[in-house]
């Protein structure tokens, strides 16, 4: 009687490995020995390995890890396969309790089969209660690592030494008595003092001035970094720069530290009370209205800003502006207020907006708007979601640096956790609310279109701010005089001169050529000319504004309200 042989189907299976810390590379518990002793068990059971799953450096206390997450949706790919998962501990399955049961939880709803190297999953109550019992030991361990971590670094900040990432201005370095201390970092700290004392002492009136300032000397120095209203906030209220460590956080109060400050207590707290409004803003008299072009526009000789004051003739006083820039060719050279400022005012008068196109700037701003709000929420989501992953990574991080056995393990660990908090830095800058509520904006857009019909009727108010205010609405640069020629060619934005354009007597150009659609020539404009001008006009660009790159074509925004407010289709035109 013959009988016949029957073949089984090799069971398909996946492999997850995951560690925390090199030292576990090191101790032959790393990701390739996990991987080695999984693929020797599947091999034994005589199982299918088709992928392996790894996650480098993620806390066991996380549910939301890359390698995990694509191994779920690895199986949502294939729901008609049945899967075995091997993992060589339940320590890298997880380190905290209600996670664990959460991906088993999920696993198991995917009919996913779970084998462990150290523990045989058995569906009974005995099983069960000694499976919690070794996923509360693991959550319990990683907690006591970390209650290790803070005490440590506590007991450093009470000490009068920073124990994280240093800020921008310093770097750690080793002292055989104190460990690491912080240093000052050049030229961080250098731009860092002259803008905060620059604050301090009214040289930038604005937040929006500190700002610029620091972007431009980033510039000088060759440093490709942004600088954001919100980095410059936290610049000014940091209080390492003056000597000091706090951290609030953790109910450590201020105190003076084992590192040098580059700016005084007294400044420091000087600036504290201005940003806190306790302190009555003092003008300095290059902000007088009798020169407001002074100390913003520039000698087109050598690039410095003018000074301007009073002088003394024979029988009366004369206001002039000139530079006093040594091996500048115009040094000296007096320039009268009655010839610059006028020849100022009549370029700026050209940038005028009809009052007849100020439907359609209306609806370009109020589409741009619409826009601004549905990127930024998205945007916002997104920078949340990395934020919280880096602070994740940092932690980990963190925990290896008190583990590591030797000096140079600590530091290559340091060093990626600068990195990463760098990182985080500029994710923070990025992300913040959104600044303006429906009616504040719709009070400002009224105010701007106000201001577009005639500047000029800002620029000669009797405010200094409505001055100010023209500069950094209008202007990307401030405008060069050469003493010979007078103004040259001034860098209006880019939304200036769009608008500008909007007038019955300067209509935008359309190709009539051809069979094509005709095209309207448009500049372009970003919500971030929308929030600049808003700002602007709505006195709020002491503390907000930003004059940022312009990102975004408006054509097609242009061309649908051009045709929608004159009433003039293209294929009209065209004809």
């Amino acid at each position: 009687m013959m009988t016949t042989k029957i073949t089984q189907t090799p069971q398909h299976c996946l492999i997850y490995c995951r560690v925390s810390s090199k030292r576990q590379v090191e101790e032959g518990t790393g990701l390739d020995s996990q991987e080695k002793l999984c693929q020797n068990r599947a091999d034994a059971k005589g199982y299918v390995v088709e992928e392996v799953f790894r996650d480098d450096g993620i806390s066991g206390a996380l549910f939301d890890r890359p390698a995990m997450m694509r191994l779920i949706a690895y199986l949502d790919a294939h729901p008609y396969r049945q899967y075995v998962v091997i993992f060589d501990d339940l320590k890298r399955f997880a380190r905290d309790y209600s996670v664990h049961l959460k991906i088993k939880s999920e696993l198991m709803a995917r009919d996913v089969t779970l084998e462990c190297l150290n523990f045989t999953f058995e569906n009974s109550p005995e099983n069960g209660f000694i499976e919690g019992v070794l996923a509360l030991h693991g959550e319990l361990e990683r907690k006591q690592n970390q209650r290790q971590v803070i005490q440590k670094q506590r007991a450093r900040l009470e000490r009068g030494f920073w124990p994280f990432c240093p800020p921008l201005g310093f770097k750690h370095s080793k002292s055989k008595r104190d460990g690491k201390v912080l240093v000052l970092r050049q030229p961080y700290a250098t731009i860092f003092k002259e803008a905060i004392e620059g604050y301090e002492k009214n040289v930038f009136v604005t937040q929006e001035q500190v700002r610029q300032f620091i972007a431009k000397e980033y510039r000088k120095h060759g440093i490709k970094r942004n600088i954001s209203l919100h980095g410059v906030q936290e610049t000014l209220k940091n209080p390492l720069y003056a000597g000091y460590i706090e951290y609030t956080k953790w109910d450590v109060s201020r105190r003076e530290g084992h590192h040098k400050g580059f700016i005084s207590p007294e400044t420091f707290q000087r600036v504290q009370d201005k940003l806190a409004g306790r302190t009555k803003v003092r003008l300095r008299k290059d902000y007088t209205l009798d020169f407001p072009l002074r100390g913003w526009a520039v000698c087109a000789g050598c690039g410095h800003p003018f000074t301007a004051s009073w002088v003394s003739g024979r029988s009366k006083r004369y206001p002039t502006y000139v530079c006093n820039q040594d091996g500048c060719q115009y040094q000296y050279k007096s320039i009268q207020k009655s010839k610059i400022e006028p020849e100022f005012e009549t370029i700026l008068s050209t940038k005028k907006v009809g009052h007849d196109m100020g439907d359609l700037v209306k609806a370009i701003f109020q589409d741009a708007w619409e826009t601004q709000k549905q990127e930024t929420a998205l945007e916002y989501e997104q920078h949340e979601e990395h934020i919280a992953s880096l602070d994740t990574q940092i932690e980990n991080l963190t925990i290896r640096v008190s583990l590591a056995k030797t000096q140079l393990l600590a530091e290559a660990y340091e060093a990626q956790i600068e990195k990463l908090a760098q990182e985080k830095e500029t994710l923070v800058s990025k992300t913040q609310p959104q600044q303006f509520s429906e009616k504040q904006f719709g009070t400002a857009l009224n105010r701007v279109l106000v201001t577009l019909e005639n500047p000029l009727v800002l620029w000669k108010s009797d405010y200094v701010e409505d001055r100010r205010t023209i500069q950094f609405m209008y202007f990307d640069t401030p405008p060069q005089y050469s003493y010979k020629s007078g103004f040259g060619t001034m860098e209006f934005g880019e939304a200036i001169n769009l608008f500008s354009s909007f007038s019955t007597t300067n209509t935008p150009s359309v190709e009539m050529g051809g069979s094509e659609p005709p095209s309207v020539t448009a500049s372009s404009i970003s919500s971030t000319d929308i929030e600049h001008s808003c700002y602007c006009v709505s006195g709020r660009s002491a503390q907000a504004g930003a004059h940022n790159p312009y990102q975004r074509l408006a054509r097609e925004r242009y061309e649908t309200h051009a045709v929608t407010l004159t009433g003039l289709s293209p294929i009209a035109r065209h004809q």
